[in-house]
């Protein structure tokens, strides 16, 4: 028997996936529901949040300090009693076509809150338009209010559209510490204020919907392999099986394979090690301007993401 035999660098990466794979899950079930503190205690900051590249989770942590709680909306989406209670009670998701992920809207309408505070915090790349004004109506449509709505303008990581490599060196995210900290501080006060919506924000918008056809409920949402595809690149390590809030990839003779549902989030594009996973182009979207840029949130580990979003 050979020992001490070096390994090619594919293989490298495979093992590595899949160790991270064995290490991350096990600490999922840790979840659960949070209605109240380690002490036992109400909870006093409780955030929920969603995210695929880092951008959500790392506005998340910032707001939520030392004493807030943290969860996935990807995970408690499975809570089979959503039922949660704090003193304040926020949201931070990004911005998909001007509205919250699907996955997002589909959580709070299926679940119930109690706090005395509401906040909610959107991450865009380019445009929020009227994402205050959704997310205010669907709390009110599911029994609660909303106290506080702003976004966070930060790199835009749809890739059909946006260069990664350009927008994270992009002079814009110079203002992102200085943003966050606006945001926390007008939390930590219990401002009441939702960012107004303009008529330009109403016109970028409906031109938008006008023109791709979208739905305007769920316009991200359809089947995965509609929309990405492993390449002859993939060394079937698994890290996207592991990053999709929708448990859709799976490995088929160490080839990776979508299908089902998908939200368009990207997280398997741009958390893939080797870069082997492309978007289809849909019309009347563009191809990739950059096919080798990707984007996960500095401050923010692929572990981190495979924790939030993992469905294995």
């Amino acid at each position: 028997m050979e020992k001490n035999r070096p390994i090619n660098r594919r293989k490298a990466l495979k093992v590595l996936g899949l160790g991270m794979l064995a290490t991350c899950v096990p600490v999922l079930s840790a979840c659960g529901n949070a209605k109240k503190s380690k002490n036992g205690q109400k909870n006093k900051r409780l955030i929920f949040y969603f995210s695929a590249t880092g951008n959500s989770l790392f506005v998340s942590r910032q707001i939520a300090g030392e004493n807030g709680t943290l969860l996935s909306i990807s995970q408690e989406i499975h809570n089979e009693h959503p039922e949660y209670e704090a003193e304040e009670i926020g949201f931070v998701c990004p911005v998909y076509c001007f509205i919250p992920p699907a996955i997002v809207q589909d959580f709070i309408a299926r679940s119930t809150f109690k706090a005395d505070y509401f906040f909610t915090v959107g991450t865009f790349g380019a445009h929020s338009t009227i994402f205050p004004e959704f997310v205010d109506n669907l709390a009110k449509e599911n029994g609660f209010r909303m106290n506080y709505i702003n976004t966070i303008q930060m790199v835009d990581t749809y890739l059909p559209y946006f260069d990664a490599a350009r927008e994270m060196a992009d002079q814009k995210n110079q203002l992102i510490p200085e943003k966050i900290s606006a945001v926390l501080a007008a939390i930590n006060k219990r401002e009441n204020y939702i960012l107004p919506v303009t008529d330009m924000d109403r016109m970028i918008c409906e031109g938008y919907y006008r023109s791709s056809g979208r739905d305007r409920q769920r316009p991200t949402v359809t089947h995965s392999e509609k929309i990405v595809f492993a390449t002859d690149a993939c060394i079937g390590c698994g890290v996207c099986t592991s990053v999709c809030p929708h448990g859709s990839w799976k490995v088929v003779n160490g080839h990776s394979v979508a299908e089902g549902e998908c939200e368009n989030c990207l997280a398997c594009v741009h958390n893939c090690p080797q870069k082997a996973i492309s978007i289809i182009p849909t019309p009347p979207e563009p191809e990739e301007p950059n096919r080798n840029a990707r984007y996960r949130n500095p401050n923010v580990s692929l572990a981190d993401l495979i924790k939030a979003n993992s469905q294995i």
